[in-house]
């Protein structure tokens, strides 16, 4: 790609997407404080209207009060006999009480007044003030009335279950009680249809999405054309009011969406007519930038070829700014390349005389091999089985420690490696060395740092055996959380756990000390060839000093 049009894309880049998060940010922040905001309106809206229906239904309950506590009523209702004209004018006496109480409710609610003695039901209409009474058989007495009986005289709140368009959706009443006989005598009521809801909720602005729910969660009465959809719609819903009822209304989420929409579109707007503006300044300055750069990359294509010659080419002006700066600079490349180039051929004679010195280092080794083997041939004639034993693991020891093929070897190779250095010290030492050597077969395979073991071996040595004169070298394997640890204890050992602990730290940290010098060498090339590994760690316990060395296995590298 060119660089001008990378320099578009950077354009683009910065521009769009600053732009994109300012907008989905600016979206998101004023959707949710719009959300917030209108939740909380309309929670105090459906809160405001609880309580209306709350205090509607207290008022009513206070003005069915106005009769029901009446000797009139009461004795309407408690009296068995109801004959002659004395009986005639009293229940003409309910009769207007009762349509009192009707004109007290604004033209929307009827009133019953049931009485139990002989099952009759009377009746004002709303509209109309008049009065109907007629019986009803036991079996047919409406779930209402049951209902009201149950509650002894509180005053109930009972829904219409058969309610149909032109039915009561709700009746509120009160029992009236016999105190003599101690039981129910009637039922005074009034029902509550669509209009009474109607007139409730007004013109609030919440009325289009409206429920009004009874303290089982079953919608009483409702406003809304089809049933809510959650993915579409939030749902906000009021505190409960005495009778259990809870007003919930729906915000539409669209709406909110289209609201956050119309706030975010000046910024859409305004980044747009920056970013034309960005795009004439990139044309601008592309030709200011990518000309030349055509110019030195043209150059840059012919030195590729061969042709170090700067005849022909001149910037067609000088430049003070960066890429002037790279134009001299280009310049003074290729007239430094055509110097090294005379060099090259010294170079290469200088590389083949350290190759020949290379392969004259190799013949002294072989020199000394060839020796060993001549004296242990001698040795054999001659019928010294010692000094053969001896040459035999020196020349091993020497073969192993010249080869430099490989810095990692398995763990099998390097404890033979330190077997032939063991039985060269015990013909030394004779009976006052002891060791022993212990490798779980499964481990022989695992990969080693090579001559790792034989520093570890040498301190035992110089530090313990040659001091005391005598004694016992182990050399054990272990596997412990995917880490092989080869430890060598020796029961000379001159250390006490305080100086093994501080002998520890200063062959981690730095190995300063002439003493862990080979130490901190494995330590570090360990490390190195295994990450994660611990190295080395040096305990001394009841007069045995031991040093070992973990390794992760799968580690290396």
């Amino acid at each position: 790609m060119k660089i001008k049009f990378k320099l578009l894309a950077l354009l683009l880049f910065c521009t769009i997407l600053p732009l994109a998060v300012n907008v989905f940010v600016s979206y998101d922040s004023i959707n949710q404080r719009l959300k917030s905001e209108l939740i909380a309106q309309y929670k105090s809206q459906a809160d405001r209207l609880n309580q209306s229906f709350e205090l509607s239904i207290r008022g009513m309950d206070n003005n069915m009060l106005s009769i029901y506590q009446t000797a009139e009523l009461y004795n309407f209702v408690t009296e068995s006999q109801h004959a002659g004209e004395e009986a005639i004018a009293k229940q003409r006496r309910v009769e207007n009480l009762l349509k009192i109480l009707t004109h007290s409710l604004n033209d929307f609610s009827n009133v019953y007044l049931y009485r139990d003695a002989d099952h009759r039901m009377f009746k004002v209409n709303a509209k109309f003030l008049d009065v109907r009474n007629e019986q009803v058989p036991e079996t047919d007495n409406p779930a209402w009335i049951e209902e009201t009986k149950r509650h002894d005289g509180n005053l109930v709140v009972v829904r219409n279950a058969s309610a149909g368009s032109d039915q009561p959706l709700l009746f509120v009443g009160r029992s009236i009680p016999d105190v003599i006989e101690k039981m129910q005598a009637g039922v005074i009521g009034i029902d509550l249809g669509g209009t009474y809801f109607q007139n409730m909720l007004g013109k609030d602005f919440i009325v289009e999405n409206t429920e009004i729910r009874d303290a089982d969660g079953t919608v009483i009465y409702s406003t809304l054309k089809e049933p809510p959809d959650a993915k579409d719609q939030l749902e906000i819903v009021s505190e409960t009011n005495v009778y259990g009822w809870t007003v919930a209304t729906f915000l539409s989420k669209a709406t909110l969406q289209e609201i956050a929409w119309d706030a975010v579109k000046p910024t859409l707007l305004w980044g747009a007519a920056f970013l034309l503006v960005g795009i004439v300044l990139w044309l601008m300055l592309s030709r200011q930038i990518s000309l030349p750069i055509y110019g030195l990359v043209k150059r840059m294509r012919e030195v590729g070829k061969g042709d170090f010659s700067l005849a022909g080419w001149k910037p067609k002006r000088e430049r003070r700014d960066e890429i002037g700066f790279l134009e001299l600079q280009f310049r003074s490349m290729v007239e430094r390349i055509e110097a090294l180039i005379k060099r090259e051929y010294e170079l290469k004679m200088s590389e083949s005389v350290a190759q020949m010195r290379a392969l004259q280092s190799q013949i002294n080794p072989h020199f000394l091999y060839n020796t060993l083997t001549s004296i242990y041939s001698e040795a054999l004639e001659a019928g010294a089985d010692n000094v053969c034993k001896m040459v035999k693991s020196l020349s091993d020891m020497f073969r192993y420690t010249t080869d430099h093929q490989n810095d990692i070897v398995t763990l099998s190779a390097e404890v033979d490696h330190i077997r032939n250095y063991l039985a060269i010290q015990k013909y030394r030492f004779e009976e006052r060395l002891e060791f022993r050597i212990d490798i779980p077969n499964r481990l022989e395979t695992a990969p080693m740092l090579k001559l790792s073991l034989q520093p570890i071996v040498e301190n035992a040595f110089v530090h313990g055996i040659s001091r005391s004169g005598h004694g016992k070298i182990a050399i054990e394997a272990h596997e412990t959380d995917g880490s092989v640890v080869l430890t060598v204890s020796d029961s000379a050992g001159t250390l006490d756990e305080r100086k093994a602990d501080q002998l520890t730290r200063q062959v981690r940290e730095s190995g300063s000390l002439a003493t862990s010098v080979g130490l901190a060498n494995v330590h570090k090339r360990v490390q190195y060839l295994f990450p994660g590994s611990d190295g080395i760690a040096i305990k001394a316990i009841h007069g045995k000093t031991s040093v070992s060395i973990s390794w992760r296995t799968e580690a290396a590298s």
